[in-house]
């Protein structure tokens, strides 16, 4: 049975095919994808051509919380969402006004987090630095947790160093990206991070308990905050291909990849203008 679960601009789901970087750039002109800015601002630009963008305007009309630490598209309902600082859960209209919808009932601990939508669960996961590593019901009343509560799951871990035996708490983990964003019965997520201490890209799985296993190196040198989210290419409303994006800070810039989600290799697809420095992304659902 299937777990239950529109801004302007391990194991692998089933039937999916994960789409390496040489392909995504030769299949798709781009899916659109809006940016959070270090300044606070939403903009869109197309997957292509990041050097270009558009501005849909500053974020306002937070309460209780002093700016936005990453965004996501729901599947359930194709809104933009946006979460703060201090845990507030918003949506975000097509001129960056937001709505307060929720709040997380576990404080944020962190300086740099990871948000995304789980497809097949309807909860929304916020992952830190600090290996925190939340479960959120915004609205669904069946299910744990309850709804407008938030889970406490399994603090993020990398596997065992030969010879230690035990895993260690995982830091530097702040982008997060779930797989086969679609509605259909048949496919299953996987929950991807990219862990900017280890530059590396690692499977979630299972997401509730926070272990970590890497899949190779980006081959960058990240800074801490980045952001990446998966695009589902759909066909008859379900997902076929799976592409990864991610905005890494490097020489002391974002720049804009494709990540190889079997490999974790990160290929530089463009940078960002300097004054729209985007920390943080949500690709727009395919239809």
């Amino acid at each position: 049975m299937r777990k239950q679960l529109a801004l302007a601009a391990a194991v692998l789901g089933a039937g999916a095919v994960l789409a390496s970087p040489a392909q995504a750039q030769h299949r798709y002109a781009g899916p659109s994808v809006t940016g959070l800015t270090t300044m606070g601002d939403l903009v869109v630009f197309d997957a292509g051509n990041p050097r270009r963008t558009d501005r849909i305007g500053r974020i306002s009309g937070l309460r209780g919380d002093r700016r936005v630490v990453g965004i996501d598209y729901r599947v359930q309902n194709r809104r933009l969402y946006a979460v703060g600082d201090r845990g507030g859960v918003y949506t975000l209209d097509n001129r960056a006004r937001a709505t307060k919808v929720s709040q997380l009932t576990v404080a944020l601990n962190g300086r740099a987090f990871g948000v995304d939508f789980n497809p097949a669960a309807n909860r929304l996961r916020v992952i830190s630095d600090a290996g925190q590593n939340l479960r959120h019901n915004l609205d669904d009343p069946n299910g744990a947790p309850a709804r407008g509560r938030t889970a406490v799951d399994g603090t993020l871990t990398n596997p065992p160093a030969p010879p230690a035996t035990a895993g260690a708490r995982a830091t530097g983990v702040t982008g997060a990206g779930y797989t086969n964003n679609d509605l259909a019965a048949s496919t299953a997520t996987t929950l991807f991070d990219v862990d900017t201490s280890g530059d590396q890209l690692s499977v979630q799985s299972p997401a509730n308990a926070g272990n970590l296993a890497p899949t190779g190196k980006l081959g960058v040198n990240a800074a801490t905050g980045a952001g990446f989210d998966v695009y589902s290419r759909l066909r008859r409303g379900v997902a076929v291909s799976n592409t990864a994006y991610a905005t890494l800070r490097t020489g002391g810039a974002y720049r804009f990849h494709i990540v190889d989600l079997l490999t974790g290799n990160a290929v530089q697809v463009g940078s960002f203008p300097s004054n729209r420095q985007v920390s943080d992304i949500a690709v727009q659902l395919a239809r």
